[in-house]
């Protein structure tokens, strides 16, 4: 027992000097996480910093040396045992340090794939020094401290040391129920900075004493992660002077397939792509409206959006349009959030409505009246229409497919045909939604402005009826084609009308009409992941997605991937490809994307 004595205060002293190694690793992530704003966030994290990874050190030790001790009481195999189950602890936090450096994420299959991918050799050369250096560290430890014992008991640190840890690990869960309660973002925003941390929380609690208000905690939630700092663009954008420049006129159609766009649904749009250029494989940036009015307003994948919105950050391409002198109109159908957000972010007015055929007809109007008064300067509108969503049509607009799911009198049918009832119902407002845009386009033509426009429609999102047999409907719900693929037709002024099959984003549209209008000599990648649709495109994926889930198109396969790093691969009907392992280069651009606008140190 006596041996078993030394030994356990042997490990006491072994676990504070690997508490203080794991300290001076970890400092790579004090170095690579964006730092607090406050004074009071700055402390925190030095504070959590100490407090977690001496509790995560001690634990350790708890776990796989405190057992040893009484079931290997032989002081040279426990001490060398000791040193082999530390030295590999500290190597896979140092190797959780690398992958957050690189791409803030903490080690998870994706990331041990990349970190020892044939073609990323700094992760074995990084080991081939630290290993046998942590190793020695070790071994030096060990003997000091067993020579040591006495000297060290008798100089009576410990428990000075623990105390102090202890309060720093106390801390780290007491202030963070705090700021959690308040939404003091400068300490909530680092719950993801530390490997293993789960930081406590107590809402309900304080609910229930009646010390937090529950009214104003639901006001604040928001269902995204804690805002980041984001640096967009990267530099200051840069202009060749232009002396005229094109109006510039949008419709996004909430809800458009890609596939409607034909001679037998919309008649007026298939006539409108034959003299423009027709993108027939286009994608939005996501599954819904708020990703996909974003997307084509910023440029950049999903992940930025609610770092953007919190941010209140203007769309570079809004911001450059007014300095420009473009006149800016933006018009919905809807209350439409993420619009709302958006000309907001840049100080402008979105005229809204109340949705579905009222809202799209009075945005219409509103558009009509305010082009006649804003002839005299270059202009850039946005129509937003939401009847094809709420698959709705006028009372005596007439029934062109049919039965639908109103009118169908046998309810008791089987299921095929209910669910070509809905989609002739959603086909009937799309067949309304052209005649819309007919409406526009005879207004820019007697208005002597369509020839020299350019005129852009596509749509927010799909809209989903089952398609895939998976029992899917509508959108938000999954990323195959039929919620994801959309129009895109351009009318160029002057360009000879064509059709484009290879696959293209949303997020080409802020970098093509940057350059293609403003004529920006800032390349694109400082402010955009997108490319320049009009010139030749040199891309092997489209991303798309939100700060969940990430999802990647590419020529015969789809990967998604999400926020914890678990990846699958689908073939581009969405259906799983059996044993079908991620390309891993891919993945990496794609998390390059993905941290380009967060700023590094």
């Amino acid at each position: 027992m006596d041996n078993v004595s030394k030994l356990i205060s042997w490990g006491h002293w072994f676990s504070s000097f690997n508490i203080l190694f794991a300290l001076i690793i970890a400092i790579r992530y004090l170095v690579a996480a964006e730092w607090p704003p406050t004074l009071l966030g700055q402390s925190y994290l030095l504070i959590s910093w100490l407090g977690h990874f001496s509790f995560i050190s001690f634990a350790f030790y708890l776990v796989f040396i405190f057992p040893i001790s009484f079931l290997v009481p032989y002081e040279r195999m426990l001490r060398l045992l000791a040193v082999f189950a530390s030295t590999a602890g500290l190597t896979i936090l140092l190797l959780d340090t690398q992958s957050f450096s690189l791409f803030r994420f903490h080690l998870n299959p994706l990331m041990w794939q990349y970190l020892f991918n044939d073609n990323n050799p700094s992760t074995a050369n990084l080991l081939f020094i630290a290993i046998p250096f942590i190793f020695l560290l070790q071994l030096t430890a060990s003997e000091l401290i067993w020579r040591n014992l006495r000297p060290l008991y008798l100089a009576n640190r410990g428990p000075k040391i623990a105390a102090t840890l202890i309060v720093a690990f106390l801390l780290t869960h007491l202030v963070n129920i705090w700021a959690d309660a308040t939404f003091y973002r400068p300490i909530t925003m680092q719950k993801a900075n530390f490997p293993l941390s789960y930081p406590m929380t107590a809402k309900s609690f304080l609910i229930r004493q009646g010390w937090v208000d529950e009214a104003e905690i639901r006001a604040h939630q928001n269902p995204h992660h804690e805002g980041r700092t984001i640096k967009y663009p990267l530099r200051k954008i840069e202009h060749n002077l232009q002396t005229q420049y094109p109006n510039i006129v949008v419709i996004m159609v909430d809800a458009l397939r890609a596939d409607m766009l034909n001679s037998t649904n919309m008649p007026n749009l298939a006539r409108f792509a034959q003299m423009s250029t027709n993108y027939r494989s286009h994608f939005s940036g996501g599954n819904h409206e708020d990703l996909g009015i974003y997307s084509f307003f910023y440029g950049l994948p999903g992940r930025y959006w609610p770092d953007i919105e919190q941010n209140k950050t203007p769309s570079v391409l809004l911001s450059n349009l007014q300095l420009a002198g473009y006149e800016l109109g933006l018009f919905s159908s809807n209350q439409a959030p993420s619009l709302q957000s958006i000309a907001a972010n840049s100080q402008l007015d979105v005229a809204t409505n109340e949705g579905a055929v009222k809202g799209d007809i009075k945005a219409i109007n509103e558009w009509k009246d305010w082009q006649k008064e804003n002839q005299s300067k270059p202009s850039f509108s946005f129509i937003y229409l939401t009847a094809a969503s709420a698959m709705e049509t006028p009372p005596d607009y007439p029934e062109l497919f049919s039965p639908t799911a109103i009118t169908l009198k046998n309810k008791q049918i089987a299921d095929s045909q209910q669910q070509e009832a809905l989609f002739n119902r959603y086909k009937n407002a799309i067949s309304y939604t052209d005649v819309l845009l007919a409406q526009v386009f005879d207004s820019l033509t007697q208005s002597n402005q369509f020839d020299d426009s350019i005129v852009i429609i596509t749509g927010a999102h799909g809209q989903e009826f089952n398609d895939l047999g998976t029992n899917q409907w509508g959108s938000h719900s999954n990323y195959g084609w039929p919620q994801t693929q959309v129009p895109l037709v351009i009318h160029w002024p002057g360009q000879t009308p064509e059709q484009i099959d290879q696959d293209t984003s949303h997020l080409d549209m802020v970098p093509t009409l940057m350059e293609q209008v403003l004529a920006t000599k800032t390349p694109s990648r400082f402010y955009s992941t997108g490319q320049n649709l009009r010139e030749p495109l040199k891309r092997n994926y489209i991303l798309m997605g939100d700060d969940n889930d990430y999802v990647v198109y590419q020529k015969d396969s789809i990967i998604e991937l999400n926020a914890k790093g678990d990846t699958y691969v689908l073939d581009r009907s969405y259906q799983p490809i059996p044993k079908a392992e991620p390309d891993v280069s891919v993945l990496m651009q794609v998390l390059n994307d993905l941290r380009r606008f967060y700023p590094t140190k």
